[in-house]
Parts: C-alpha cells; sequence; structure tokens
C-alpha cells in the first residue's frame, strides 16, 4: 500500500476508531432485536427466526475475505465507502420489508456490507498507523466497538426501539452520518496523500477484462493465503477462541434460566459487567500490551479465558458471577487486539487486506461454541458445558505457544516506525 503522509494518517485514523463506535452502536439498537422484530411484527416461528438470524455468520465470513482481497487490488477507500453505503441500504430495506423472503435477503445483505468494512478497516488502520504503534490503536479501536455496544441496546430500549420497525431507519442514520463524515474526511486528507490507494495494480489487462481480472485476483489472494501454514494455524486457534468469546451470553442465558430463579437478573448483571470492564480497563490493559510479544497477551488471556469459564462453572450466586466475568473479560481485552497484531505481522504488505479478511473465518466458532454447549448441557449440565467449551480456550492457547515459535517477528513488539515484511517477488510496490 502507498505510504501516507506524516499529517493524514492521525487524522483518518482517528476517523476509523470513532467510526467503529458509530457502527457499532447503529448495530447495536437493531441486530440484538431481530429476532424480537421477526417474532412481533411478522409472526414468524423460533426455528425460522434461527435460519435468519443464523445464516448471516455465512455470508460474513464470505463477504470478509472477498472484501479484504478486493481491497489489496483497488484501494481500501472505495470498498469502505460502498460497504457503508450497502448497510444503509439494507436497513432501509428491512424498515419496509414485510415479507420471509425480502427479511431474509435485507438480512444477508446487512451481513456482506457490515463484514465487507471490518477487515478493510482494520487493514487500512494498519497501513495508517507505524508498526510499533498497532496494537494500541487496534486496543482503542476494540474500545470503541465496545461502548457502541455497551450504549446501543440500553438506548434502544429506552425509547422504543426494541424490536420496532423505526429501529432500522436510527441504524441507517448512524451509517449515514460516519459515510458523511468519513467521506468528508477522506476529501481532506486526499491531496495530500493517497490514502487507502493500492500499491500495485491486479493485471495488466485492459477495463474490457475487468472482471477477469478481478477472479484472478481473487484467485491468487486464496492461493496465496491457503499457501501460509502459520495463518491458517492461526486461524483455527481463533476459531477455538472465538467458539467461547463468541456467543458466551447464549451459554450462560441457557445455564441461568433453567438453575436459577433470579437467572435473568443474573444475565443482565454478569452482561453489563461485561461492557462496562471492557470499557474502563482497554486502555490500562493496552499499556500491557503496547511493547510485548502479542503471543504473550494472547497466551494470557487465554488461561484468564479458561478461568473464567471454570468460574461460572462452578459459581452459586449473582456475585460469583460477577467475578468470573471479570476475570473472562480481562482475558477478552488481551486476546482481540493481539490477534489483529499478529496477523499484521505475518501479512506480506501487498496482501494484508486478504489476510485480514481470511482471519473472518474464525467466526465459524460462533456456532461451533454455542452448538457444543447446547449439546453439553443438556447431556450432562452446566458445569461440563463451560469446562468443555473453555477447554477451546487452551488448546487454543496450546496453538498459539507452537506457532508463536516458528514465526518470525512475534518474538517481541514491533519496531516503532518500520518493520521487515514478507513480499511477494512480483509485486510492483510503487510506495
Amino acid at each position: 500500500m502507498t505510504n501516507t503522509s506524516t499529517a493524514s494518517p492521525p487524522v483518518l485514523a482517528r476517523a476509523l476508531i470513532a467510526g467503529s463506535g458509530i457502527m457499532s452502536f447503529a448495530n447495536s439498537v437493531t441486530v440484538p432485536f431481530l429476532a424480537v422484530f421477526l417474532r412481533r411484527e411478522l409472526g414468524l416461528q423460533p426455528g425460522m427466526i434461527g435460519f435468519i438470524i443464523g445464516s448471516s455468520v455465512f455470508f460474513s465470513i464470505f463477504a470478509g475475505f472477498v472484501a479484504g482481497a478486493l481491497s489489496d487490488l483497488f484501494g481500501r477507500t472505495r470498498l469502505l465507502l460502498t460497504s457503508l453505503l450497502g448497510v444503509i441500504g439494507s436497513f432501509v430495506g428491512l424498515y419496509f420489508s414485510h415479507g420471509v423472503l425480502a427479511v431474509f435477503v435485507f438480512n444477508a445483505t446487512t451481513a456482506l456490507s457490515a463484514s465487507s468494512f471490518g477487515p478493510v478497516g482494520k487493514a487500512l488502520l494498519s497501513d495508517l498507523v507505524p508498526p510499533g504503534r498497532r496494537v494500541k490503536w487496534f486496543s482503542y479501536q476494540y474500545m470503541t466497538t465496545n461502548m457502541g455496544y455497551a450504549v446501543g441496546p440500553v438506548a434502544g430500549a429506552a425509547i422504543g426501539l426494541a424490536g420496532d420497525r423505526s429501529a432500522f431507519l436510527v441504524g441507517a442514520l448512524g451509517y449515514g452520518v460516519y459515510l458523511l463524515g468519513l467521506g468528508g474526511v477522506l476529501l481532506l486528507t486526499s491531496s495530500s496523500a493517497s490514502v487507502g490507494e493500492p500499491g500495485r495494480t491486479a493485471t495488466g489487462e485492459g477495463q474490457t477484462q475487468l472482471f477477469g481480472s478481478v477472479l484472478k485476483g481473487l484467485a491468487q489472494s486464496a492461493r496465496v493465503v491457503a499457501a501460509d501454514a502459520r495463518l491458517l494455524f492461526l486461524i483455527l486457534a481463533g476459531l477455538l477462541l472465538e467458539a467461547v468469546h463468541g456467543r458466551v451470553s447464549s451459554l450462560l442465558a441457557q445455564h441461568l434460566s433453567g438453575g436459577f430463579a433470579d437467572g435473568t437478573a443474573i444475565l443482565g448483571y454478569v452482561l453489563t459487567t461485561n461492557a462496562v470492564t471492557v470499557v474502563v480497563l482497554q486502555l490500562f490493559v493496552s499499556r500491557f500490551m503496547d511493547r510485548r510479544n502479542p503471543v504473550t497477551s494472547i497466551v494470557v488471556g487465554g488461561l484468564l479465558t479458561v478461568l473464567g469459564m471454570a468460574g461460572f462453572a462452578f459459581a452459586e450466586n449473582v456475585w460469583h458471577f460477577v467475578a468470573a466475568m471479570v476475570v473472562f473479560s480481562l482475558g477478552e481485552i488481551l486476546i482481540y487486539p493481539a490477534e489483529f497484531a499478529i496477523i499484521d505481522r505475518i501479512a506480506p504488505e501487498d496482501r494484508r487486506g486478504s489476510y485480514f479478511g481470511a482471519q473472518t473465518f474464525a467466526q465459524l466458532g460462533v456456532f461451533i461454541g454455542p452448538y457444543t454447549g447446547g449439546l453439553l448441557l443438556a447431556a450432562y449440565g452446566g458445569t461440563t458445558m463451560f469446562l468443555g467449551v473453555g477447554s477451546f480456550a487452551l488448546a487454543s492457547v496450546v496453538i498459539y505457544l507452537l506457532v508463536g515459535r516458528r514465526v518470525s517477528g512475534l518474538a517481541g513488539p514491533a519496531p516503532e516506525h518500520s518493520a521487515q515484511r514478507p513480499k511477494e517477488e512480483h509485486a510492483d510496490d510503487t510506495a
């Protein structure tokens, strides 16, 4: 990717960080209540509701990789703006939807558009920020995302948007505000730097063969990604962690609703604890992570995750669950920014978007964790469920320890201003 000037990156990087909070707020007033909307407005049965909501993860995985690879070919900013437009159009479409097919289609396009933004935004943030500061900026992004999710559901419920059709218009408005803001920042910075433009062209073919060039570029990105054993093992490790963190709320909900008289109240306290812990402690924890090996951060975070799950397994009252969630949340804070930092370090500079996009395959854990947990809960009870699913995190720690020793550049903190990256021999870098 083309280097940016020293003046422009902070502005655009801050816009990406702020946008993470705006988008998560817009998502959290709509997506958590989608099941309520489908039941109340359309009268759908639980099986159909589960199918519509659950299918979005597969659209997200597909969109994440394709968008990341395309951003390597054609630049980041076009993909970001297009994905924001896609989410806005999808939310408006959901507002006007009155049938199952329309809801399925617009829910799918929402997942496609929103998931296109994620890896491309991370790749652009990595382009803009010096290597030694990327963990900190990924931490900022993670913090603002959680701030949006902490405030959004409460605000949505307080003003009567929970499950209401008008929530989609509020979500579209939030994305629209960010689209205008990001577009304005890009206009201001474009005069001083080619921000987010590709450092090489896809092929030398003309516009008449653009479609073929895109397919060839995607196929080439897929081959590069598939040939990197380090990345594949890291995706597997990320999947195992996602199986624990991705839907821990559903595991808690099933356990608490079945075995505790005040289970709903406990669940509310525990989920609030998670949001508050992440928002309050993120900056402090990022200082610990900033100058350390990201593998160390993930290993410590993974062990804290296991301890947190063990705490849930043996908790007997609300304070036990709250204490376990604090430990679990500390592990979460350590893990997520460090995962992105590791992908950034192993990615060739001209394939950074593809690598971040490939990381979205770890979202399969969002399905594996709750499914496995449900089976264990039905057969053996809540204690076995939490310990069994928590063992995924322990397996992930082992993978990170094994892979981390064999990956050049992961032995310590990244240099502050430069980094040695592997590059494709055929790449025509113009930076």
